[in-house]
């Protein structure tokens, strides 16, 4: 008999087994479509929760940001000379920090924050400014709905010029013709040249808008809020971002910027840089324990149901004595019933991952459409649940397969 023949054979001697004993392969099988099911849906709901962060991390404008602001450079006492006399952050900081590694910088976005009473002929109310420079449009994610952005003469002269978030647009202009209109931020008149699209992300489908906040500002040139707004003649920012993909270029880039930094500060730490995708991978290596705890989960689900396999298999082997002595005495050997044994604890693995796949995707689906997320299921996923029901359906067959090749056919055949 070929070894495909044999293997064959063994499948179909193992399918009718446990065609004829539903109930016991059914007890076997347990263990396995638990475990399987748990580290399945385990595995999905975190993978279905990182994606939906993907997603709202992509509408933010991406996670490859080294974001530099001020900060306070005297700890304890007064400040000295140096640190009185030093003009804080400025675009030159934004225009050097350039020079470090143009190749690998996609954008750098400059910030002034400021809060000013705005007016219209429709409203009249306080609002929040930003003033913004450089490419903060589009490294933070913004779309252009209606109009145009600033151009780099408006940065460079300071022009009355503002570009409206998607919901002042609408409370100052509520018939929609916001570009070409007039209005006052604080006494200071300046035209409307845009209108920026709506952002709009749920993390979850019952959760208000996440970027609401994000469409309620008002932008104008950076220049414009330090210095016609606020008097300031050195222009100082508030914050200033450099957008650079790779990550390994982040990490260089920051260290080569903080001496760059401190030369222009004139060697004084007032300011400090804050990487946001590395604080993000912390946050998520922290997330990680779940993955863990899912997998952990699984396995005890899998090891259980491997005892109660062993227990199993041996009160079957009792009814299947004769049947093996049988096989033996017309020259079946002991490793021919070892390799049966092993066939049938096999499929009855494989019939229990197939089962457990279904049950862990309905558990994934129902857990997702009841937190209001999309499910998300890895490949891999799969794979470790499917590898984790094989290592374990083979090694607890081993021992009761193994107690059957060693039976004694002259025993077997007298056993009652």
């Amino acid at each position: 008999m070929s070894g495909e023949g044999a293997f064959g054979e063994r499948l179909r001697n193992a399918w009718v087994e446990i065609r004829e004993n539903l109930g016991r392969g059914a007890l076997q099988a347990l263990g396995i479509v638990l475990g399987v099911a748990s580290v399945l849906g385990g595995f999905s709901i975190s993978d279905s929760q990182r994606k939906r962060a993907d997603e709202m991390f992509v509408k933010m404008g991406g996670l490859d940001k080294l974001r530099v602001q001020p900060a306070d450079a005297v700890k304890d006492g007064n400040p000295t000379a140096l640190q009185t006399a030093n003009r804080g952050l400025r675009g030159s900081d934004a225009e050097d920090g350039s020079k470090i590694d143009p190749a690998s910088l996609q954008g750098v976005s400059l910030q002034r924050f400021a809060r000013a009473r705005v007016r219209s002929p429709h409203a009249d109310e306080e609002r929040q400014i930003q003033g913004i420079g450089g490419d903060f449009l589009a490294v933070d994610g913004y779309e252009i709905a209606e109009g145009r952005v600033f151009s780099n003469e408006d940065d460079v002269n300071a022009s009355p010029v503002a570009v409206l978030g998607s919901e002042p647009a609408a409370v100052l202009f509520p018939s929609g013709d916001a570009v070409g209109q007039t209005i006052r931020v604080g006494d200071t008149p300046v035209r409307v040249i845009g209108v920026l699209r709506e952002r709009i992300f749920r993390f979850r489908r019952d959760q208000h808008n996440i970027f609401r906040r994000k469409n309620r500002f008002i932008f104008v040139p950076a220049s414009l809020v330090s210095g016609r707004m606020q008097g300031d003649q050195y222009r100082r920012l508030d914050r200033v971002t450099f957008r650079i993909p790779d990550i390994k270029a982040m990490e260089a880039f920051a260290k080569n910027l903080s001496p760059v930094l401190r030369a222009n500060h004139r060697q004084q730490d007032d300011f400090r840089l804050d990487d946001i995708g590395a604080r993000i991978r912390k946050e998520r290596s922290q997330s990680d324990v779940y993955d863990v705890i899912f997998l952990l989960s699984g396995i005890l689900a899998l090891l259980g149901g491997g005892i109660v396999n062993v227990n199993i298999q041996m009160a079957s082997l009792k009814d299947r004595v004769r049947e093996v002595g049988v096989k033996m005495a017309i020259g079946a050997p002991g490793s021919e019933i070892f390799r049966e044994f092993m066939t049938e604890a096999m499929l009855l693995t494989f019939f229990g991952s197939l089962a457990g796949f279904g049950i862990g995707v309905a558990f994934s689906k129902i857990i997702t459409l009841s937190i209001g997320i999309p499910l998300a299921m890895d490949p891999s996923s799969f794979l470790w649940a499917f590898f984790l029901a094989g290592t374990f359906g083979l090694l607890f067959a081993l021992y009761p397969a193994f107690k059957a090749s060693r039976l004694s056919p002259m025993e077997a055949l007298r056993y009652e």
